[in-house]
Parts: C-alpha cells; structure tokens; sequence
C-alpha cells in the first residue's frame, strides 16, 4: 500500500496514517517472508520518475520499479512523501525508513547502509542557455576549466571525480557558482550568471521539459559524462544482509528479464 499525501498537510497526514514515522524503526528486521511493509521516500513533483496522477495517487518510473522489485519479494511498499533527500538520508541512517533508490555508495553510507547491485549508470550532461550554445567550444569537461568558463552546479550534489578534482583547482573554483536548487540554476543560465551548468542526465533534460523550459535551455552536444552507479541503499537498522541478499537475486531478475527495459521505455526514461 502506497500512503500518498499532498499540499501543506504532507507530514500531519502521514503521522496520522502511519501512527509514527518511527514505526519502522521500532519493526523488527526486514526478514523474508516480510513481516511488515517496505517503507521509501519519494518527491511528489519529479517526473516521469515520481508524480501524483490525476488520481494523486504516486507513479512514475521510480514508484513502479520499487512496487515490482518489493512485489517479487512478496513485500507491501509504504512510501513517505516531498522529505528533501538529505532528510531521507538521515532518515534512513536512524532506520525511520529502509530503503532509498537511485543513491550512490560511497565509505561513509557504507557504514550505515547496505547497497543492492547496481542497476543503472550515473550521467552527467552539460546544459547552456540556448542563445549561448554556438558560442562555447567545448570537447570535455576539461575544457571548461582551460577556457575559463563560469558554471552552475547545485551545492552538495556530486559530479563525478574528474570534475571533483577540477574543483580543487583554485583557478577553476572562482568559476564555480553553487545554486540551492534547479530552479536558481535555470536563472543562472537564462541570465548570464553562468556560461552553462552541469546536471544529472537523463534527469536535467526531462526536468527542462517538465518547467517547458527546453527550448530556452538545451543540453550541450557533448557525449553524457558516466560518474559512477546507483543502487538501492538499506539501513542496517532496519534490513538484514539476507533480505539484501534476496533483493539482488530479484534485481538482477528483473534486469535480465527485461522488467527494468520496459519500465524505462514507458517513462521515458531510456540511458543514452
């Protein structure tokens, strides 16, 4: 069962649904067969991957996946909504809730956390106003740091570690203007502040198409950058290693079968 909420009212009607949002910290470990339900996060606002319907019910490319992954275990799925991650990830260190999908490991969450098998590769793309595209000559990322070009990135998101590297550079790190969100990114592009801006892919470019903002912004003709994988991230407080051992046997089904294919197809959502 999905608890699906929205408006002003998001945290006091999942209160209420759910009695505590510690109610999955107080479970016992997830075991199979499941005793209790899977309890996720999601954003409410981010299509095609997580979205209310006409209906306000929660879909999207992200919501079925883990309904399917979650179904194969024989598991119920709740999912708690609009939490901004960096909230989720607390969330899920205290074992409020279990599981996050599309999360990147890294030494520090691996103390807290167990990572499925990846499922997808992590991109990067470089986007520009649309009137400044034929004006940058750009082959890399490198390049941006050798010809001095201002870019846009949002605080605390990771790029990948040749761009973590060029931000080390003090030359290229005056160049750097950090926005709190997409919304202040796409102003810093349309009005100059920045020459172009970096964001996830396919992810940048559907979130452009969603604000109808694609043709004003456009993604550079350079080749998507791979960064890394994601996973699927379970606390250790709440989720066994068995149970973990279980979902990589059901991931990896639904990736040779074809499951995960179609889902992308139907969102939309389909790597470059």
């Amino acid at each position: 069962m999905n608890l699906i909420c929205c408006g002003s009212f998001v945290g006091f009607v999942l209160l209420a649904l759910l009695g505590s949002v510690n109610a999955a910290a107080a479970a016992p470990l997830l075991e199979l067969p499941c005793q209790r339900a899977v309890v996720s996060r999601s954003a409410t606002n981010m299509p095609p991957y997580s979205f209310l319907d006409e209906k306000q019910q929660l879909t999207g490319y992200r919501i079925e996946f883990m309904q399917q992954l979650f179904g194969r275990l024989g598991c119920k799925l709740e999912v708690l909504t609009d939490s901004p991650w960096k909230r989720a990830m607390m969330l899920l260190e205290s074992g409020e809730i279990d599981v996050l999908m599309n999360a990147s490991k890294s030494s520090d969450r691996e103390a807290y956390a167990w990572f499925s098998t990846p499922y997808e590769d992590e991109k990067v793309a470089v986007f520009v106003a649309a009137a400044q595209r034929d004006q940058l000559r750009l082959k890399q990322l490198a390049d941006i740091a050798e010809k001095g070009y201002s870019v846009g990135i949002i605080r605390g998101n990771f790029y990948g570690s040749q761009f973590s590297a060029l931000l080390e550079q003090p030359a290229f790190r005056k160049n750097v203007v950090e926005a709190i969100d997409k919304a202040a990114l796409y102003q810093f592009a349309l009005r100059g502040r920045v020459q172009l801006y970096l964001d996830y892919f396919p992810n940048g470019l559907l979130a452009l198409r969603d604000e109808k903002l694609d043709q004003q912004i456009v993604r550079y003709p350079i080749p998507p950058i791979t960064i890394g994988q994601v996973h699927f991230m379970l606390s250790k407080k709440t989720v066994s290693a068995e149970f973990v051992r279980q979902l990589d046997l059901a991931l990896t089904d639904m990736l040779r079968d074809g499951s995960v294919r179609k889902l992308q197809y139907k969102y939309g959502v389909m790597p470059e």
